[in-house]
């Protein structure tokens, strides 16, 4: 029983192929996302067996009710609000909106679909894959995350808000942040304080080999806002604006942290 590895005790080839995917560790940002065939047919199991529970974002009234029959078609039901139990968000063909429910569903690893996929499993009354419908390579990287039963996206981070905010404000902010992973701090971290020089923590999520795995804290303002840093990195402690966030949500990827404007 000794040195034996989780994987060992697979019970079977699908769950093996995610336990193998999630010992892999982090991927570099620039890496191609292919999960195995395996990965596909496991999600495809749990797919059919639960309920399908379908949210729309930013659509109009007419694809909502599109959205609520298609939703009778495949034994399952529309849902007016995100909750645990969402299993598909819907938005518009086009770049992915950044609401709270969108966002929401793609940090819990939900599918998060065009509205092309509405179309083609009514025309074909019948459920259509969603992969070839996904609403960008944020949602797939979220999902095999999920899946590979690796840390959210801001483990390892901790965020302290500085002021208010209007878009998204602050409370739905504080929800992102901590809805992926993150640690919210009541206090403005100090660089050269000893708290902060002998905190071990590391963004698992930062690109191997960049600075950025080094950050711990990050002091968060609103761009549209009066504040504005010093400067962006000092020490472990660095400023971003709030769209920095949202930017790396709708990504599912740690991205630089922007330059200050001058």
């Amino acid at each position: 029983m000794f040195g034996l590895r989780p994987v060992d005790y697979a019970v079977s080839p699908e769950m093996q192929a995610i336990l193998l995917a999630a010992s892999e560790g982090p991927h570099p940002v620039n890496s191609p996302l292919s999960p195995p065939p395996s990965l596909n047919k496991a999600s495809e199991g749990v797919r059919r067996e639960e309920q399908v529970v379908v949210l729309g974002s930013k659509l109009s009234q007419s694809q909502q009710t599109r959205l609520a029959k298609l939703g009778h078609l495949l034994g399952g039901k529309r849902a007016d609000a995100f909750s645990c139990s969402v299993t598909h968000v819907v938005v518009p063909d086009g770049p992915m909106p950044t609401t709270l429910s969108t966002l929401l569903g793609l940090l819990n690893g939900c599918w998060v679909l065009n509205f092309s996929w509405v179309e083609a499993c009514l025309q074909a009354d019948s459920w259509i894959a969603e992969s070839d419908h996904e609403a960008g390579v944020g949602p797939q990287r979220s999902r095999i995350n999920r899946h590979s039963l690796l840390p959210p996206l801001l483990d390892g981070c901790f965020f302290y808000l500085m002021g208010s905010f209007r878009k998204p404000p602050r409370d739905e902010l504080l929800q992102l942040v901590r809805e992926a992973g993150g640690q919210i701090l009541t206090r403005q971290p100090k660089p050269d304080s000893d708290v902060t020089q002998t905190l071990s923590a590391a963004a698992y999520h930062a690109s191997p080999g960049s600075d950025q795995a080094l950050c711990t804290q990050y002091i968060i303002y609103d761009p549209q806002g009066s504040y504005r840093p010093p400067r962006v990195r000092l020490g472990k402690v660095w400023s971003a604006p709030s769209t920095w966030v949202v930017n790396c949500i709708s990504a599912f990827q740690l991205l630089p942290v922007p330059e200050l404007e001058s």
